[in-house]
C-alpha cells in the first residue's frame, strides 16, 4: 500500500465515521461508551444508537418486541438474528464515534444466546456466528470468499461445526488494511475448541492490548442475577504483530455470512452490544478466584 493510498484510507475512515455518527445524532466524544441494549427496535432507528443495515437484512435480522427479558437487569425485547448460510450475507452496524486502531487499548462485546432449538451445523461445514467492529468504508460483506472484501474487520467468530478435525471453535479472526484486494493476505487469527452452551445468555468480552498488540477474548455463562462466570477453555488471544497495514475500524455491529449451502442455521439473541468498558450492572466471577474469597471483576 503507498504513502498516498494510506493517508486516503485514514481521511476517509474518519469522515465517513464522522458523517455516521453525526447522520444518527451527536458526534460522541473519543472516550465515550457505545452501549445498546436492544430495549427497543434497532432496524427503525427507535434507540439510542443509530444503525445502517447492509444486504438482506429482513430476512436475518428481527426486533422481538414481547420476548421476555432474559436475566435480571435484561430489558424486554431482543434481537434475533438468522444465521443461515444459504441467504445472502447482511450486516448492521452503528457508528463508534471515532476511530479505534491498533495504537490504543479498547474493550467491546456482546451478550448474545445460542437457541437450540432449529439449530443445525453441518459436520462438514466450517461457518460463522459473528458479531465486530469494521470499517463503514472499506469492510466489504464477502467475508467468506476468497479472495475477500472484509478489509479492516475485528470479528468475533463461533464456529459451531464439529466434524473429523473437531471443533467447535472459538476463532476471533482480524482483518487490517487491504493487500492485493485479498482480506486473508493481512489476516490473523486464533482459536480455542470450546463448545459453548445453548440456550444461556452468554457475555463476550474482548480486549485489545496495544503495548503487546494482542485481541483478547473471554466468554462466561450467565449464572445467576447480573453475574457472568468464566467458561472454562472459551480464552482466546490473537497476536496482532504482523498486521500490516493495521485495521483501521469506525462502527460496531452484527453480521451474519453468506456460504452458497446449508452449513450452518442457528438462531441467535443479541441482548447487548457495547464499546469501551462492560457496562454496569454486569459482573464476572472467577471461580477459582471466588472459591478463595467470591471475587467479581469487571
Amino acid at each position: 500500500m503507498t504513502m498516498n493510498s494510506t493517508v486516503k484510507r485514514i481521511f476517509l475512515t474518519a469522515a465517513l465515521g464522522t458523517a455516521l455518527a453525526l447522520g444518527g445524532g451527536a458526534l460522541s466524544p473519543a472516550g465515550a461508551q457505545v452501549v445498546e441494549r436492544f430495549a427497543s427496535d434497532p432496524l427503525s432507528n427507535a434507540g439510542r444508537n443509530a444503525f445502517f443495515t447492509e444486504g438482506d437484512v429482513a430476512a436475518r435480522f428481527t426486533y422481538i418486541a414481547e420476548e421476555p427479558s432474559h436475566f435480571p437487569a435484561d430489558r424486554e425485547g431482543t434481537l434475533r438474528v438468522l444465521y443461515d448460510t444459504t441467504l445472502p450475507a447482511a450486516r448492521i452496524s452503528t457508528p463508534i464515534g471515532h476511530v479505534l486502531t491498533t495504537d490504543a487499548d479498547f474493550d467491546f462485546g456482546a451478550i448474545l444466546t445460542i437457541r437450540s432449538g432449529g439449530f443445525f451445523a453441518d459436520p462438514n461445514g466450517f461457518s460463522q456466528i459473528a458479531f465486530g467492529l469494521w470499517n463503514a468504508a472499506t469492510t466489504g460483506l464477502n467475508r467468506t470468499g476468497f479472495p475477500s472484501d472484509s478489509f479492516d474487520l475485528v470479528g468475533f467468530d463461533y464456529f459451531p461445526n464439529a466434524g473429523m478435525f473437531g471443533g467447535p471453535f472459538l476463532s476471533p479472526g482480524v482483518f487490517g488494511g487491504n493487500i492485493l484486494d485479498n482480506a486473508f493476505f493481512n489476516f490473523a487469527f486464533a482459536s480455542a475448541e470450546v463448545a459453548l452452551p445453548f440456550d444461556v445468555p452468554l457475555l463476550c468480552q474482548f480486549h485489545h492490548n496495544a503495548a503487546e498488540r494482542r485481541l483478547n477474548l473471554k466468554v462466561s455463562r450467565h449464572i445467576s442475577g447480573v453475574t457472568f462466570e468464566r467458561i472454562q477453555g472459551a480464552t482466546v488471544s490473537v497476536d496482532l504483530s504482523r498486521l500490516d497495514p493495521a485495521f483501521l475500524v469506525n462502527v460496531a455491529g452484527i453480521a451474519a455470512y453468506f456460504e452458497g449451502y446449508s452449513s450452518l442455521r442457528a438462531t441467535v439473541d443479541y441482548d447487548l452490544l457495547y464499546v469501551g468498558g462492560l457496562p454496569a450492572p454486569f459482573g464476572v466471577v472467577n471461580r477459582r478466584l471466588a472459591a478463595a474469597g467470591a471475587v467479581t471483576v469487571r
